[in-house]
């Protein structure tokens, strides 16, 4: 996240003085609900992924969002599982230097797309970007470091585990601007009011792709990108049993 407050103060703000196309785009995906006999149209998919920051704002985070979503059109690797969940990317296409400007806190995030999808679904979990420098040492260094909050404290432990497990620093965090605490985070806005906010540092971003920028990120993938987005795939597949 851009070090110093917003320039915006919502996403409403934001929308009212940025151009869609030319300083940002936007890209979302919501499947169809279906028919449950005697029970009307329920949604068809509970899990839903977040990069409210994507582009150039916190880079990676597009990517990683795609791919946990199981939408890996043009990327040169792929998930475990052909499963895809509910998504919404918010993009920042500034020249480089001038998109931190479209940064807005995920609790004042009120674009109306991303709130509709959230809220109906079960599984939250938002993929963010910070620098080596912003976590607290207290909780966790941060080289190479992915950073877990949100209020689910049941996934929280999940993730925490697996991916330590799977070689990663991954830690539970509770420091401020980091961890996702806020009920009116866009991530805790499920139906159970409770999602995972994951904080990844620049360095641990950068070592997901061989050529970091926007055009050479979803064809320069390394070993490590795939098997952090399977480890989180799994985790969310795993949880989301219990609500079936």
């Amino acid at each position: 996240m851009p070090e110093g407050p917003d320039y915006y103060d919502s996403m409403s703000a934001l929308y009212a003085n940025e151009t869609e196309g030319i300083n940002f785009t936007k890209e979302w995906y919501r499947h169809r609900a279906r028919y449950k006999s005697l029970k009307g149209y329920v949604d068809a998919n509970k899990i839903f992924i977040i990069a409210p920051h994507g582009g150039s704002i916190e880079s990676g985070t597009t990517e990683l969002a795609l791919a946990t979503a199981g939408f890996v059109k043009n990327f040169n690797g792929a998930t475990d599982t052909s499963n895809t969940y509910d998504y919404f990317i918010f993009n920042g296409t500034n020249p480089s230097g001038e998109n931190g400007k479209l940064h807005v806190t995920s609790s004042h995030y009120n674009d109306v797309d991303a709130n509709v999808i959230v809220k109906n679904s079960v599984i939250s979990l938002a993929f963010h970007g910070c620098t080596d420098l912003q976590p607290d040492e207290s909780t966790g260094k941060g080289y190479k470091a992915c950073l877990i909050g949100g209020l689910d404290e049941e996934l929280k432990e999940i993730l925490e585990v697996q991916l330590m497990t799977a070689g990663f620093n991954a830690y539970i965090t509770t420091q401020d601007m980091l961890d996702g605490s806020l009920p009116n985070n866009i991530v805790n806005k499920n139906k159970r009011k409770q999602g995972i906010q994951v904080e990844l540092t620049t360095s641990l971003r950068k070592s997901f792709f061989t050529k970091n920028n926007r055009k050479g990120r979803r064809n320069s993938t390394t070993t490590d990108f795939w098997v952090f987005v399977n480890v989180i795939r799994a985790c969310l597949e795993d949880y989301g049993i219990q609500f079936v």
